[in-house]
């Protein structure tokens, strides 16, 4: 008999539309885990169709002998479908010839159902039901529902454009499909984050959500209900030791308790975690048997298990194999880093509690995270398992320093360099770099704290200590010595060892991204600009794809490609490209100021190519203003600006509008001073004027110079009446 539609039922309109679409297919498969609203979506979809009538057997395990089946679905036929009745009466013989012959005479289109197919097993049973499908008249359907994969020709069929299969994935609630049930069950309107939680919570299915629409009835706070409910709520706990786990051989539950720890897995790794030998097959038997498996990609080689299926298994490891926890995580976190995914191996050292396995982790691959933006986890482990370490530890001394640098805190960074400097450590460091020495003298070329000449010189020595191509730490010298050579004016030595660099295929992705930069800068320093488009977009191209084009780290790629649209007579793109880097690192106080210097250089350049002298003379100011704070710039840069300020001053029309340029640089107090700076006024004087003491002009002056990257009074006047500043 068919069941009936229950009044709490909510309606599933998407899945009924697909039903609607294939009444004119052979067979439709339902095939999901227990408790994914099957046999409810069904019971719904015929009681829709008064035209058509339906046939229901739920099977059992009974039915799998000799015609047993084939009688439960003759007396269910003959009691459902009109006619079926008096052919019964008129013929005899085995029930299935019977009833496909019965089915043929009928005219009108019927439908069969098939529930809880998984409960037959019986190899003869399951071929009679290929017969039974590869015989259907065509106005007969048969609607499969089972909670395993069927031991049947699905591909034959599919094939054939005969079948419909709906699976766990079809079945899970949509969003609107939900917050109906949850409203019609509870009695509730969830707020939208808090639908967002249960959703994510029990990825749509069915039982899950029905049980927590019932809770929430009786829940006194429906936000904590919700931000809790997992796996392991004893009414979802219940039902998956109920209707799935109590079924499981043990062999089987014992693999999925252990790779339950798993976020994802593939064959050789759930093998490394559960000790066993045939995850393949085991992996293959889950599958079949819809124990909650997700496959992430379509050759079957990484899975993960339902979430909260998951929680289940792991509260039940904990349960019975508490040791096994820890030991689980620790075998995964093995199998991880033996395949280089150290932020996986990371997560999973972490969890099994194991410090000295977590900072032996950490000192080897501390780079990996730095390199993939994941300074948390460096600080965090700074501040766990290195216990503050860091001043008599070389490698969390230098990973001190790297954390200091690319957060902007120059203080700390030259704190922790002159900590590694003073300690001892012979040989290579546990990373692969050679030495502490080389550690030191790469942060001192990449970050050029100390200045554009003393960023080379460590350059040449990070270089001289790393010599072997195939390490990791090759590409990173190179780029760094490279790009102090550029900052120089040497684009030949920059392209050099730039291009070195470049070749070096076992780098960070940084690194390769620095120094395809480089070399396009350098390129185009040499007026190959033509040839600097590839390296410039291979390197814009790698910060997107690895997520740095919103960092303020993404200067110098960014630097690299407006160079070349410039060239390419596209100003207004280059533009728009450097105002967005150089906003991002404006955000962080305190960032080396080379990369920004490129880019406010730039900028300058690209604003008097775009005819906007007023914004190329604000740019050209900030960067004197920056030069002026950082140590030993070099000749190079000074002149660079001052080419800048000599186009500038060029192109300058012989009676512009007043700029309000300094605006942003100086303070009110200070514009005031460099007017009467300009009249010849001695300090003194100015003084007097201002009502303020000569002391205070002093400071008001030194600050002026400062900000504007001049020394003296005579260089003030110069700029602010060449770039008629005010």
């Amino acid at each position: 008999m068919t069941p009936e539609v229950h009044p709490e039922w909510s309606e599933r309109p998407t899945l009924l539309r697909r039903l609607d679409g294939a009444r004119g297919l052979r067979l439709i498969l339902l095939s999901a885990p227990a408790g994914s609203g099957k046999s409810a979506l069904v019971t719904q979809w015929l009681a829709a169709d008064q035209d058509r009538p339906a046939a229901w057997v739920t099977a059992e395990r009974g039915l799998n002998a000799g015609d047993a089946l084939w009688d439960a679905l003759a007396r269910a036929a003959s009691t459902a479908l009109p006619g079926m009745d008096d052919l019964r009466k008129h013929h005899r013989g085995p029930p299935l010839p019977r009833l496909i012959t019965g089915l043929a005479a009928l005219e009108q289109p019927v439908a069969l159902v098939l529930d809880d197919l998984h409960t037959l097993g019986d190899p003869d049973c399951l071929r009679s039901l290929e017969f039974f499908i590869d015989h259907l008249p065509p106005t007969t359907q048969l609607v499969l529902i089972t909670r395993t994969e069927p031991a049947l020709p699905l591909p034959q069929y599919r094939m054939a454009g005969d079948l419909l299969e709906l699976r766990m994935a079809d079945l899970a609630w949509t969003r609107e499909e939900a917050a109906t049930m949850v409203h019609r069950l509870s009695g509730m309107l969830l707020h939208d984050a808090d639908l967002d939680r249960l959703l994510d919570a029990t990825e749509g299915w069915t039982i899950a959500l029905r049980l927590a629409a019932l809770s929430l009835r009786i829940s006194d706070d429906p936000v904590e209900f919700v931000a809790e409910f997992s796996g392991t709520h004893r009414l979802i706990a219940d039902y998956l030791h109920e209707e799935v786990l109590e079924s499981v051989a043990p062999e089987l539950r014992r693999f999925l308790r252990r790779i339950s720890v798993l976020d994802r897995f593939t064959a050789p790794l759930c093998d490394a975690v559960a000790g066993t030998a045939n995850a393949v097959t085991l992996l293959q038997v889950v599958e079949r048997a819809n124990l909650f498996l997700v496959p992430l990609d379509d050759h079957r080689r990484w899975y993960r298990l339902h979430h909260m299926f998951a929680q289940a298994l792991r509260a039940d490891l904990a349960d019975a194999e508490p040791d096994a926890v820890a030991q689980s995580h620790l075998r995964a976190s093995d199998w991880y880093a033996g395949h280089g995914l150290i932020l996986e191996a990371t997560e999973h050292a972490r969890e099994s509690g194991a410090l000295g396995h977590l900072t032996r982790l950490f000192e080897a691959n501390w780079m990996e995270y730095v390199s993939t933006g994941r300074l948390d986890l460096v600080q965090s482990w700074m501040d766990s398992t290195a216990g503050g370490r860091g001043d008599g530890d070389p490698v969390a001394a230098v990973c001190a320093a790297w954390l200091a640098a690319l957060s902007g805190d120059r203080s700390a960074t030259r704190h922790w360099v002159r900590i590694a400097t003073t300690l001892q450590h012979e040989g290579p460091l546990p990373d692969g770099s050679p030495s502490l020495r080389f550690a030191v003298n790469l942060l001192r070329a990449l970050f050029g704290y100390d200045g554009v000449p003393a960023m080379v010189e460590s350059g040449w020595i990070a270089c001289e200590l790393e010599d072997d191509p195939t390490s990791r730490w090759y590409a990173p010298s190179r780029a760094g010595l490279a790009y102090g050579m550029y900052l120089m004016g040497d684009d030949k030595g920059a392209l050099a060892f730039a291009a070195e660099a470049a070749q070096s295929g076992a780098s960070w992705p940084p690194f390769r991204i620095m120094s395809l930069s480089v070399l396009a800068l350098a390129l185009c320093g040499l007026g190959r600009a033509a040839e600097a488009g590839e390296p410039a977009r291979a390197a814009y191209g790698l910060s997107e794809a690895h997520g740095y084009s919103e960092s303020p780290h993404a200067a110098l790629p960014v630097a690299a490609l407006s160079t070349v649209l410039a060239r390419e007579g596209r100003p207004a793109d280059a533009r728009s490209l450097l105002e967005h880097a150089l906003a991002l690192r404006g955000a962080v106080v305190g960032l080396s100021g080379w990369p920004t210097l490129n880019l406010l250089t730039a900028l300058a350049d690209t604003c008097l190519d775009a005819g906007d002298r007023g914004a190329a003379s604000a740019y050209l100011v900030q960067a004197r203003h920056l030069l002026a704070t950082e140590q030993d710039s070099g000749e190079h840069l000074r002149t660079k600006l001052a080419h800048v300020h000599a186009r500038l001053t060029h192109l300058l029309p012989a009676d512009p509008a007043k700029g309000t340029v300094l605006t942003d640089i100086l303070t009110v107090r200070e514009q005031a001073v460099l007017r009467l700076l300009l009249e010849n006024l001695s300090v003194r004087e100015i003084g007097l004027q201002l009502f303020v003491s000569p002391n205070t002009v002093k400071t008001h002056t030194r600050s002026i110079y400062r900000k504007l990257g001049v020394t003296s009074r005579a260089e003030a006047v110069q700029l602010v009446r060449h770039l008629r500043l005010l």
